[in-house]
């Protein structure tokens, strides 16, 4: 099944966001990290269960991050039917969970 993938509106400002940051602290470097994320987002895509389950998450739907390689970020993200839904590009360790009231519960 392929999956389609569909962006928090919140989710990508705070992408767009980064890469603005990154950018100002040295050219070429937002240019990377959005290259990362979206290689993260797609390995995502390509194998969403291999990435694991949110700590203490417990309920539906189940939340997984995947690592981004060489920066401090993680894809946040949930799948449903044929649907990942990006909720959140995250700070590795600035205020874990921030993400959470943009999931329907």
């Amino acid at each position: 099944m392929t999956l389609n993938v569909h962006w928090h509106p919140e989710a990508q400002d705070e992408f767009r966001s980064e890469i603005r940051w990154y950018d100002d602290r040295e050219a070429g470097l937002g240019d990377r990290f959005e290259g990362e994320v979206v290689a993260a987002v797609v390995d995502s895509v390509d194998a969403p269960e291999a990435w694991p389950p949110w700590p203490d998450w417990d309920r539906e739907p189940l939340v997984r991050s995947k690592r981004v390689a060489g920066f401090p970020y993680r894809v946040v993200y949930f799948v449903d039917n044929d649907l990942l839904t990006v909720v959140a590009v995250a700070a590795s360790k600035r205020l874990p969970g921030y993400w959470r009231d943009r999931i329907e519960q």
